[in-house]
């Protein structure tokens, strides 16, 4: 499967999460909802990776790896869920969903500055049309 059917699958996924997420948030406090979230995930991720994959890798791993893993999983989860989580209970889940289309101007410049990435011209101007569209349902 190519790299552009996952990203249309975890679009799909992420829209369906957004409405459960939302459903299941009106009861619970963000900081409680994204813990049972990270709490269901990660039992679900041990156990298909101790299933399905060699896990001799995580011991060759340097630390460096794993701390930077660390970083990135706290800066997505505990604050990116949170925060989607609290945006999902004031504005709801359609509008927040159509926000964090916001990401790929994000991933644009951090991927510059960071990385040296230079996309093609009709990508940036994809990226212009999604960030266009997410001004209209913010301003709509």
């Amino acid at each position: 499967m190519t790299g552009t059917m996952w990203a249309m699958i975890a679009a799909v996924v992420f829209g369906v999460f957004q409405a459960f997420n939302r459903r299941a948030g009106r009861g619970f406090d963000a900081y409680w909802s994204t813990f049972i979230l990270l709490l269901i995930s990660s039992v679900i991720l041990v156990i298909v990776s101790l299933l399905t994959e060699d896990l001799s890798l995580l011991m060759s791993s340097s630390l460096w790896t794993i701390v930077n893993f660390g970083l990135a999983g706290f800066i997505h989860f505990f604050l990116g869920w949170t925060f989607l989580t609290i945006s999902q209970n004031q504005v709801g889940a359609a509008r927040t969903g159509a926000l964090v289309g916001a990401a790929p101007l994000f991933a644009f410049i951090i991927g510059i500055l960071a990385f040296g990435e230079i996309l093609s011209i009709p990508v940036t101007a994809g990226i212009a049309l999604v960030i266009g569209g997410v001004y209209v349902v913010s301003n709509g």
